[in-house]
């Protein structure tokens, strides 16, 4: 079967898209039917097992991207040690599941725990392939695995949700996912599966695996460890809505940031020695983040209270406020993966980890401090984060890359504007016509008005931009 020739921003974005619309539909028939409590204990239970698969799987791809000669025998050694350290994660996962249920105080989370401490096995061995793929600029076979899998997965977690399997339909739909997606990913690319250990390799990738390996531990944790915090001292409902909350938040992110910085964290490799260059490519990835970004976010805080309305039933309506929360300050997002991309093109990954100690920090202290005053009060308070931290990203980019604070703001302002004034217009029309207009109803028109309302001061304020965003589309 022949696939369109895409670069390879737009086969991430293919991806991600595809990734997160298909979730949306799936979670839209899974939510009313389980509740927030099943999703709840899936969060729970990611905490635990979901570390190999976020953060040693990107370490690992981290060091074999950076190393400027790569040979067999790197990606063998690199197999060897990511798979071994995932069965001890997995092991510990296993044994620890009862103590882990006593301390939740929900018994189903042991049984659920010990059989997804298969996973991170599983997601181990699809880190050297897609570090191969990355390498060469060849995002499609990444693409079509995730696609596969998630519809594999999605079809198998839904089919045992009708039939009444409860939170085990998520159990499965994980396992299968990934499972899937490791089989195809292996088969798509030209890499064999091999084991051995070298010791000069482990050296030269240990260089650049470290400081990743530190980054990417407290990038997770400070995502991953409020979840704990909540589920302790919230309970597994609320804690389903908090994470209904920042998955809305994290589909935002996926769509409109994470495609473009995969891309821009290789692509600025270039730009090293040429800081003039360098602006210039900063300030475009800049725009184009933002330019998707901002109109989700601000327009997603505006119809939250419709979308809720129209979409979940009122098990799920506290999930509201947090929803708003998490979409809006969001914004910040945008400086963040912008500067981390550019840290790692420098091949500055203990600067990247530095700011991340920082953010997991704060992070942590802000959960812990207003976590005991309810779901609102913690979900601003997680929410905050990338606000607090975004001046120090912005000067160790100064510093690190040669890179004006100013590009930051002056690139991102623009699109700011044009999405707070869309967002404005889209509330008062909210709140003038939810009264007399169902929310079935009331919904699509407030895409359509704010869809409409950015383009038109789009066109104003960055032509250039939306001509190409709409070329994308095959606009004429």
């Amino acid at each position: 079967m022949k696939f369109p020739a895409l670069s390879p921003t737009a086969w991430v974005t293919a991806k991600t898209v595809f990734s997160q619309v298909f979730a949306i539909l799936l979670f839209a028939i899974q939510a009313p039917v389980l509740g927030p409590r099943a999703f709840g204990l899936i969060s729970i239970v990611m905490v635990f097992v979901g570390f190999c698969e976020v953060v040693l799987g990107e370490a690992v791809s981290e060091a074999l991207i950076s190393i400027r000669k790569i040979e067999p025998r790197h990606f063998d050694t690199m197999n060897t040690l990511i798979v071994l350290v995932s069965i001890v994660c997995g092991l510990a996962a296993f044994g620890g599941a009862a103590a882990a249920a006593r301390v939740f105080g929900d018994a189903e989370l042991a049984p659920i725990l010990r059989t997804m401490a298969l996973l991170p096995v599983i997601s181990s061995l699809a880190a050297a392939p897609t570090a191969a793929t990355k390498r060469e600029m060849q995002f499609r076979p990444l693409a079509l695995r995730s696609m596969a899998s998630l519809l594999i997965g999605g079809v198998v977690g839904l089919i045992l949700t009708l039939t009444g399997f409860g939170v085990w339909a998520l159990v499965w739909q994980a396992l299968v996912t990934r499972l899937i997606a490791t089989i195809v990913l292996w088969l798509a690319v030209p890499l064999r599966l091999g084991f051995g250990f070298s010791a000069d390799s482990f050296r030269e990738l240990w260089r650049y695996a470290l400081p990743t390996l530190l980054s990417r531990t407290l990038s997770w944790g400070s995502g991953q460890f409020p979840r704990l915090i909540f589920g302790l001292y919230l309970g597994p409902t609320d804690l389903g809505l908090f994470g209904l909350a920042s998955r809305l938040c994290d589909i935002l992110l996926d769509v409109t940031l994470v495609p473009r910085y995969v891309v821009a964290r290789v692509e600025l490799r270039q730009f090293a020695g040429d800081s003039h260059r360098l602006e210039a490519a900063a300030r475009q990835v800049l725009i184009n983040m933002s330019g998707l970004a901002f109109p989700l976010c601000v327009g997603g805080a505006a119809v939250a209270p419709t979308l809720f309305h129209a979409w979940l039933d009122a098990r799920w309506y506290g999930g509201i406020i947090p929803a708003e929360l998490m979409m809006l300050l969001s914004i910040p997002f945008v400086t963040q993966y912008c500067a981390g991309a550019m840290l790692l093109a420098f091949n500055q990954q203990s600067s990247e980890a530095w700011l991340s100690l920082v953010q997991t920090v704060v992070t942590l202290v802000l959960v812990i401090a207003f976590a005991p005053f309810g779901l609102i009060a913690a979900t601003t308070a997680f929410a905050l984060r990338p606000l607090l931290s975004l001046p120090l990203s912005v000067r160790v980019v100064r510093q690190r890359c040669a890179v004006s604070a100013r590009l930051f703001y002056e690139a991102q302002r623009p699109t700011l504007m044009a999405a707070v004034v869309m967002g404005v217009v889209v509330t008062g029309v909210r709140l003038a016509l939810q009264p007399w207009l169902p929310s079935v109803v009331l919904l699509p028109v407030l895409v359509a008005l704010g869809a409409g309302c950015y383009a038109l001061l789009m066109s104003m304020l960055l032509p250039d931009f939306l001509r190409q965003f709409l070329a994308r589309f095959g606009a004429r």
